[in-house]
């Protein structure tokens, strides 16, 4: 799902091939997650990542990924060129068409730099976690499926507006709590030292790479009370924020190369789990007992697949009547399914 509205956000549509792009993204990261065997001998990484077949599957996946961004951008241009095609009247501009728009009129903007722009695979693993969470955690299911489904009470179907117009504090306590302990980027992306300094004891050099641990930062119990345990309730009335204000809380980074998804991330992620929450009942399978929360070394991906049994919601139908010269709504009578 994530997916697909990463696609028709960025590309306009959904694409044709999404399903081998939506593999090849989760290989990618799982080959970046945890600590591989090059990792611990830098200077001969290049032949240990050949000899343990790390490096094929990198090109691999850079194969894969650019053919399909290659094949987006080449589809949109013609497109762009074709304007005496009917479907072109009313075809909405999408991120590559801005992209492509910057690059045309002399920007910066090399073609490798637009298909960077818009591969994204962050978005599931944010829902993926929160849900996980949900399941260990019946206080917190009953308290955020009650705030949802007071608030779009006998909706059939809940749109992006109606969340915006929505008042729903604790989902958006809740998304804060998920990102804190599941941060889809654990290991920000490295920055350099600009002069010395000197960090705890140690010396920094200049120009050093600096790789910051959000995970762990989130973690840390010199900032969190009870840092291990889910408690979305811990962000009520704290001024702690999520674009990069707050350096005990970075799961977008900070500074001027935070993420620039923020903006687009954090109303999918909310619109994703109103719909989830609002439409369906979830359930372990038969026989499974808990949730498993392990993670493949410093990961955003769970180690193994959530499993969830989705019992539809009956909405009820909201029945208009008069009498007496007054109108009135009747809550309940026949329900129906999504």
């Amino acid at each position: 799902m994530a997916i697909s509205i990463a696609s028709c956000v960025s590309f306009g549509k959904k694409q044709r091939n999404v399903d081998e792009y939506l593999s090849t993204i989760k290989t990618g990261v799982s080959l970046a997650s945890g600590f591989k065997i090059p990792d611990l001998f830098p200077s001969w990484r290049t032949m240990l990542a050949t000899v343990t077949g790390m490096r094929q599957a990198l090109k691999e996946v850079h194969r894969t990924v650019d053919s399909t961004l290659e094949e987006v951008i080449e589809e949109r241009q013609r497109e762009k060129e074709d304007k005496t095609r009917p479907d072109m009247v009313d075809t909405k501009e999408n991120i590559v068409d801005v992209l492509i728009g910057l690059h045309e009129n002399g920007a910066h903007l090399s073609r490798d730099s637009i298909k960077a722009s818009v591969g994204t695979g962050t978005l599931a693993s944010a829902l993926n976690w929160g849900i996980a969470e949900l399941m260990r955690d019946l206080r917190v299911m009953t308290k955020l499926q009650g705030e949802i489904r007071k608030a779009f009470h006998g909706k059939v179907a809940v749109g992006e507006d109606d969340i915006q117009a929505a008042n729903l504090p604790y989902i958006r306590l809740f998304i804060k709590e998920t990102l804190r302990l599941h941060p889809v980027v654990p290991l920000l992306v490295p920055r350099e030292s600009i002069d010395v300094c000197e960090v705890n004891g140690y010396t920094i050099p200049a120009r050093s790479c600096i790789v910051v641990n959000a995970w762990a930062i989130g973690r840390d119990p010199k900032y969190w009370d009870n840092p291990k345990k889910f408690k979305p309730e811990r962000f009520e009335g704290n001024m702690v924020d999520s674009i990069g204000s707050s350096y005990e809380y970075l799961p977008f980074g900070a500074g001027r190369r935070m993420c620039p998804g923020i903006a687009y991330g954090l109303p999918v992620l909310e619109m994703a789990l109103v719909r989830l929450l609002y439409h369906f009942d979830w359930s372990l399978p038969k026989g499974v007992m808990e949730v498993d929360m392990e993670e493949p070394g410093l990961g955003a991906r769970r180690k193994t697949p959530l499993l969830l049994c989705a019992n539809p919601f009956v909405i009820p139908e909201r029945k208009k009547f008069k009498g007496r010269g007054e109108k009135g709504v009747i809550e309940g009578g026949r329900g129906r399914y999504f």
